[in-house]
């Protein structure tokens, strides 16, 4: 008697046969039969009856390859490129309706001075508006003027499941187009308690995928892309589409980026554990009179100085992010100035402006809803400054680090 060996067979037309694995077989049917090492396949009266029970089954869940999905979905993925002042933001999004809604993170557009959408196709929109966003969940849905765009097919991210294929696409690092596989590792609660789910999945995920597109097996997007866990391979995170779903049914009128910034950080956090509810978004200071945006997120404080009409010619930007230390918040303001010095050989005028960078350690030391307290590392008032080459010499050999420290108070303004 010959032994018998069980293996994975294909069946094919004509009821041959071939051994494969499972993986050679994406969207196709994989039968357990018995067969002998003469090739003789035994017990084949029960397929026929297998195969009419599950032909409904079949045709209705209907799975897709992978290069089916992306060419559904890649054509409704976009590249969402602005500029902060200070660098470049590149991130992804996708196409909601022809005219032109698109879903992203907030993180993506939220501290932008102008951006940009770029589709699949080459087109690019030099501006877009913001109708909807919510900060728990870094989602926003901004809008450009569109017409027969190309649009994905929500899913409906309730029934999830772990383990089930899934195709992260996006642009990392502006690369648009790219395509990375996984499955759903688990549908969690948000890592950092603020009261949201987020689907967990092993896909790979870089920067310049946020905003993009987590889709399922049938070409339904089931979540934006949002996160990975720093220090860890393969611990990526969406947001489910259906917190999207229910921003689509509660859009605004449309406002621009600028608007958007200032209003951030306004609505009172109820469920805030630390009191930060209570704090109020604009700040005024008592030095020098500026007045500075500040919103609370976490263990970070983003101040943004607000630039006046008759400044704008003078700054492009003062931005700070400060992190908690114990105590403290410590952050570096980023500046951006405008500078002239002499330079006959390419200016008519013998002069030439450019704008250039400043980085200034600053630090909060005492914070409450009515007064910050706080101290910044600024230059000698002796020191000399190259424009051409933007950097400060120190008088008599004094390194930077050893410039005084120079306190500051902000009120609520």
């Amino acid at each position: 008697m010959k032994k018998i060996a069980r293996d994975p067979v294909e069946i094919q037309p004509g009821g041959h046969r071939r051994g494969v694995t499972h993986r050679e077989l994406p969207g196709r049917l994989l039968f357990w039969v018995e067969y002998n090492h003469a090739n003789e396949v035994r017990d084949m009266t029960k397929v026929p009856l297998l195969i009419a029970c599950l032909g409904p089954l079949l045709s209705a869940q209907s799975p897709s390859t992978t290069p089916e999905l992306v060419s559904k979905i890649a054509p409704a993925v976009v590249l969402v490129k602005g500029d902060t002042g200070s660098q470049v933001v590149l991130g992804s999004g996708f196409i909601l309706s022809t005219d032109g809604k698109i879903a992203t993170n907030l993180h993506v557009i939220r501290d932008l001075k102008n951006g940009g959408v770029q589709l699949s196709s080459g087109e690019v929109f030099d501006s877009f508006s913001v109708l909807a966003f919510d900060e728990r969940k870094d989602l926003a849905i901004i809008q450009i003027p569109g017409f027969d765009l190309p649009v994905v097919e929500l899913g409906n991210s309730n029934d999830v499941k772990p383990g089930e294929s899934v195709v992260a696409m996006g642009s990392p690092r502006g690369l648009q187009g790219t395509v990375t596989a996984g499955v759903v590792s688990a549908f969690r609660d948000d890592p950092l308690g603020q009261g949201f789910k987020l689907i967990q999945t092993d896909a790979s995920v870089n920067p310049g995928n946020s905003g993009g597109p987590l889709v399922n097996s049938k070409g339904q997007v089931i979540g934006v892309v949002t996160a990975k866990l720093k220090g860890s391979e393969n611990l990526n995170f969406a947001v489910p589409i259906n917190y999207v779903r229910g921003m689509l049914g509660g859009l605004q009128a449309a406002i621009n980026l600028s608007t958007l910034r200032s209003r951030l950080g306004s609505t009172p956090d109820v469920f805030s554990s630390d009191g930060r509810a209570a704090y109020p978004t604009r700040w005024k200071s008592l030095l020098k009179g500026y007045s500075w945006v500040l919103r609370f997120s976490s263990d970070h404080i983003y101040a943004e100085r607000v630039i006046s009409a008759e400044e704008s010619g003078s700054f492009k930007s003062s931005i700070v992010d400060f992190e908690r230390h114990g105590d403290k918040y410590v952050g570096t303001q980023r500046i951006q100035f405008a500078c002239q010095y002499r330079d006959i050989m390419k200016s008519t005028t013998g002069w030439s402006t450019h704008f250039c960078p400043l980085e200034i350690p600053v630090e909060i030391l005492s914070l409450s809803s009515d007064r910050i307290e706080g101290r910044s590392l600024n230059q000698p008032s002796d020191a000399r400054l190259d424009c051409k080459k933007c950097s400060f010499s120190m008088p008599h050999g004094v390194p930077f680090l050893e410039a005084a420290w120079q306190s500051f108070t902000w009120i609520p303004e």
